[in-house]
């Protein structure tokens, strides 16, 4: 709320070290937020160091996944967001797993969490658009150049780590 919100960036901007929880869709969000909450643009670029949007997903069960190569549609996905977001992955020898389920799983196939991320650093450049009250498609263009990688690049590395699926990766950010 907006009380909370001033609380944090009074504290902020007298030195203590803030960490506080938002719901956004992602790290850049955070900054609408904060503008929808009344925070000034000068306040959130001034207070506001670096924001970490997260989701959990479910890992693949050790015990009982099976490997398998990438189908030609999960490829075409992750290429798909891949050069979007300026990225390459080497899917010609990659392998991902098909879902089995067994009793240590519970018959899900999926045994424990793993966290994806994003995080975005307020540099200087990215404070300036804040400043001047520019859009977050504006200032994602920014946070793109300067490296910034959305959750769902993280989440293609986790399951290129064969730590998740795409199914499960589509389930908490739907992505096809």
């Amino acid at each position: 709320d907006r009380e909370t919100a001033e609380i944090a960036m009074q504290a902020g901007q007298t030195g203590h070290y803030v960490l506080s929880t938002i719901h956004t869709i992602d790290a850049i969000e955070v900054i609408t937020r904060l503008r929808k909450m009344g925070v000034s643009d000068y306040d959130i670029s001034s207070t506001l160091a670096t924001s970490v949007s997260e989701r959990l997903v479910r890992k693949v069960c050790p015990n009982c996944a099976r490997e398998r190569e990438f189908t030609l549609r999960e490829k075409e996905i992750i290429n798909k967001f891949a050069e979007k977001y300026g990225c390459k992955f080497d899917l010609d020898n990659a392998k991902t797993y098909d879902i089995v389920g067994c009793k240590k799983c519970n018959n899900t196939g999926y045994y424990g969490r793993i966290g994806i991320f994003e995080i975005l650093d307020m540099s200087e450049a990215i404070k300036e658009l804040v400043i001047k009250g520019e859009s977050s498609l504006e200032i994602r263009k920014k946070a793109m150049e300067e490296g910034y990688k959305p959750l769902v690049i993280d989440g293609f590395n986790k399951i290129l780590d064969g730590y998740t699926t795409l199914k499960e990766l589509n389930s908490k950010l739907v992505i096809y």
